[in-house]
């Protein structure tokens, strides 16, 4: 937990992990505990259709949000293969009156998950091959992966969805973003992106994270910590990118860069000029119709703003 100039509590998590109820390599206690020590305050388990149960603390401290993750459409991507994780289910979606199985279509997941009082989220677009057209018709889900860690290298190389969700924003869809790890292997995928939840001055509960995850009051990254609004400067729009100063440890912010509908902006990147960067601004015009910032530092760790529709 870190809290910023204004007294907001932030609290760091990832909500998308595997263990060995799935295809993950370590048990949940060890997955636990390795999330723990890196320093996470809240961790939720989405083993492959299997619920992983919350607690308000485990053994470590940590809050489990309980977990699952549910997949479709095997590799047919032609027909869209949807990773849907539920996260803060309140009871299991494969169970009850109209359970949840794996001929169901990735709306419905979603929808169980929401009825079971939880909150879904389109996992990996990227890695999934899925595209605007095959993601427009799904509703009510709570948030994309902009960036999945096991998606990565040295096993995979899609873990970046940023033309996706930017496609989805250009036509209207303004989707929450989070980055997390997926951890399955324990290759150099764990405790690489999460969240930092804002819970303004809130305890760090159940019903506080969910509330501020479904309120989109978090933001991804693997390292920098910043802050971003929109303002008029001189009577221009101003998206404004303010960036914390790094931890002992931590390398220097070097790139700042602003993504919009249009492809050619003038002042896209900020780049780092001797002094440290500390704020990074963008002038979007009437042609813009969304903004949002990529965050990078020396040592390539990027964090992620949310998309600000303009």
């Amino acid at each position: 937990m870190y809290i910023d100039s204004n007294n907001h509590h932030w609290y760091k998590g990832n909500l998308h992990t595997h263990t060995t109820r799935s295809d993950g390599r370590r048990t949940p206690e060890e997955t636990c505990a390795l999330y723990a020590a890196a320093g996470y305050d809240f961790l939720a388990l989405t083993d492959h259709w299997k619920l992983g149960e919350g607690c308000e603390r485990d053994e470590n401290g940590l809050l489990i949000l309980s977990g699952a993750e549910y997949n479709f459409n095997g590799e047919d991507v032609l027909a869209g293969v949807f990773h849907i994780v539920g996260v803060g289910m309140e009871s299991d979606p494969m169970a009850g009156d109209s359970p949840l199985t794996r001929e169901s279509s990735a709306q419905q997941a979603i929808d169980a998950i929401n009825a079971c009082g939880g909150a879904a989220i389109l996992a990996h677009p990227a890695w999934s091959l899925n595209t605007w057209d095959q993601i427009m018709p799904l509703e009510r889900f709570a948030a994309t992966e902009i960036f999945n860690s096991v998606s990565d290298l040295p096993r995979n190389a899609r873990p970046y969805s940023g033309v996706v969700v930017d496609q989805l924003a250009a036509r209207g869809r303004i989707l929450p973003l989070i980055a997390d790890d997926d951890t399955h292997f324990h290759i150099g995928e764990q405790t690489r992106s999460y969240i930092w939840v804002d819970l303004v001055d809130a305890p760090l509960t159940r019903e506080n994270l969910m509330a501020a995850i479904r309120a989109g009051r978090y933001y991804g990254t693997q390292g920098p910590r910043f802050s971003w609004h929109l303002e008029e400067r001189e009577g221009k729009r101003t998206f404004v990118v303010d960036v914390d100063a790094p931890a002992d440890g931590e390398a220097e912010i070097c790139r700042v860069t602003f993504f919009t509908n249009r492809p050619w902006m003038g002042d896209r990147t900020t780049l780092r000029d001797g002094a440290p960067l500390r704020q990074a601004v963008c002038h979007p015009t009437a042609s813009d119709t969304f903004i949002r910032a990529e965050i990078a530092d020396a040592a390539g760790n990027v964090g992620w703003t949310q998309i600000v529709k303009l």
